[in-house]
């Protein structure tokens, strides 16, 4: 009964948004699972842990409102907007454009799935989003494949695995802010760490489609311009230099309308409207930020939190290795569960965090775990928007392309194998 009580509310979330999500693919409408807005989905989960949690009235809404305007969650907020605002402004100037162009003209017309594959992982890293990546890099897949060079499922395919490399890389990505701020861990830390496990992954693939690549010639156009691709280089560069990401995200918006006013007269006055749009192009993940937050804060003070992390404990006696290895499917069954790997981060950050301080995890991995298990599966499950887009964009069944998405089995696999085997630093813990 007890058990019931503590997840109850989290039950009811998925119930609500897993359950409508399943009830119209059974009745074939597009975006099942967006039908139903999760910060919608999410409003009667709150509704009864607030009827749960016992004591006065004014002190279960102070722990609602703990949770909501908990510093991580203001700060993770605050960055999801800045991140809206450049991804809105960089688009708006052409830097997308002509990073597509520049990395495609760089790949030899025979290496055509590699040049498909670096150039989505590049993008993705560089604007921190795997559906802005495959929405720009599918139509191009598409076009490619449509001229016979390249089998279209295996394609689109490529493009999403490359989508996915930046998603739990991206200085900038929702899921990268989640993870760190969800864990306070150190950016910097978890970016390297991150890195190493990914393009040990990366270059794996790149062996792969080395193999299995067919001689063509690309069709990207040649016109860009380098000085379009400083905003980018910047931002990635800043980030790894161990920059606040504030400082990062703010220089790059006031490098990036420089740049836009020197090269196209990009007026003051477009920049405001396009931080405007960006701002608004994050309200869905900000609302529901705080929503979870002010859950978790409820579902912390009703104890679900300790509990989840005794019950791993006393269950499983737990070794470092196997405790990071719970985190990483605690996340993972989450994001089956909501098919959305933000907020399967923002959904166990608590958890995992619990755990990894009982086990001495370094936060940073804790971070870079949540992240990578959470893109793993964001980029297999049919039903992610990931695939649903590219599912829409080429005409292939979304089971055929979640069998295909070849980066995420090989970076499951990798990460799995780099826990086992590779040991905490002590100059980490």
């Amino acid at each position: 009964m007890r058990l019931l009580t503590l997840f109850s509310p989290i039950f009811l979330f998925l119930s609500l948004f897993v359950g409508s999500g399943l009830l119209f693919t059974w009745q074939g409408v597009e975006n099942a699972f967006y039908q139903i807005a999760p910060t919608v989905a999410i409003l009667p989960a709150i509704m009864l842990a607030f009827l749960l949690l016992k004591g006065p009235t004014q002190d279960r809404l102070h722990s609602f409102l703990d949770g909501l305007r908990h510093r991580d969650i203001v700060t993770m907020c605050l960055i999801f907007l800045l991140a809206g605002a450049f991804n809105v402004v960089t688009k708006s100037i052409g830097c997308v454009d002509a990073t597509v162009n520049l990395v495609l003209s760089l790949i030899p017309s025979h290496f055509v799935l590699i040049g498909l594959f670096l150039t989505a992982a590049f993008i993705s890293t560089a604007i921190g989003t795997s559906m802005g990546t495959i929405a720009t890099m599918g139509p191009i897949a598409v076009g490619i494949a449509s001229s016979g060079i390249l089998p279209l499922d295996l394609a689109i395919s490529t493009v999403i695995g490359g989508s996915m490399f930046g998603d739990s890389l991206s200085p900038v990505g929702d899921t990268t802010i989640a993870a760190v701020l969800s864990q306070g861990a150190d950016f910097r830390k978890k970016l390297i760490l991150n890195a190493i496990v990914a393009c040990i992954a990366a270059v794996i693939m790149v062996i792969i489609l080395w193999f299995i690549h067919t001689p063509g010639t690309a069709t990207a156009s040649k016109n860009y311009d380098l000085i379009l691709i400083i905003p980018y280089v910047l931002l990635v560069t800043l980030a790894f230099a161990g920059l606040n990401v504030f400082h990062v995200l703010i220089s790059g918006l006031i490098t990036a309308w420089i740049i836009g006013f020197i090269h196209s007269s990009y007026s003051i006055v477009t920049f405001a409207k396009d931080i405007c749009k960006g701002f608004e192009s994050m309200h869905e993940i900000f609302i529901l930020s705080l929503f979870v937050g002010g859950l978790a804060g409820m579902l912390k003070e009703m104890g679900t939190m300790n509990y989840v992390a005794d019950f791993v404990g006393k269950a499983h006696h737990l070794t470092k290795r196997s405790a990071q290895l719970v985190i990483g499917a605690i996340v993972s069954i989450f994001d089956v569960l909501i098919a959305n790997n933000c907020v399967a981060i923002i959904f166990s950050g608590e958890i995992a965090k619990t755990i990894a301080h009982r086990y001495k995890i370094p936060n940073h991995y804790t971070a870079a775990w949540l992240d990578i298990f959470s893109c793993v599966f964001q980029g297999i499950i049919p039903y992610g928007a990931q695939i649903l887009l590219a599912s829409t964009l080429s005409g292939i069944s979304p089971l055929v392309i979640a069998g295909q998405v070849y980066y995420c089995y090989i970076l499951a696999v990798v990460v799995v194998i780099y826990i086992l085997l590779v040991p905490i630093r002590k100059t980490d813990s």
